[in-house]
């Protein structure tokens, strides 16, 4: 089963504009391109598995690899791993089956944006309390 999920896996991260996807958008992928999954596996179920083989590829070969974000230190400190904090791409470099990584190297021969593969913080945390006036300027 794990075999056939990481093919999926890799067409899924490999066909997708996008450089990098969260579990939840590889999750939406994958039943939309094999509808059996819906009704054979609970979501939670197919989200954990999903996470697992991406976990599994990085750690094996480091054909699957994550994009690290400042989200996913509270995620590693006890909460829920597949709830969407990490976004994953591919390496085909990496492939164990290089077979399989020439094939999809030549149906997408765009090279996908490096940039995308970092995190950035697109926001900045809220200043602290001032008060509206300085001290020197009362009356």
């Amino acid at each position: 089963m794990h075999a056939e999920l990481t093919g999926m896996l890799v067409e899924a991260l490999a066909t997708s504009r996008a450089t990098s996807m969260d579990t939840p958008a590889l999750y939406l992928a994958l039943t939309r391109a094999h509808p059996k999954f819906k009704t054979e596996r609970p979501e939670k179920d197919l989200l954990k598995d999903i996470g697992t083989v991406l976990e599994a590829g990085r750690a094996r070969c480091g054909m699957f690899e994550r994009v690290q974000s400042s989200g996913e230190v509270a995620c590693e400190d006890g909460g829920d791993e597949g709830s969407g904090h990490g976004r994953w791409f591919y390496v085909p470099e990496r492939d164990e089956d290089q077979e399989r990584a020439s094939l999809i190297s030549s149906l997408a021969p765009r090279q996908k944006r490096s940039e995308t593969k970092k995190y950035k913080q697109y926001y900045w945390r809220p200043l602290d309390r001032i008060s509206r006036w300085d001290p020197e300027d009362a009356l």
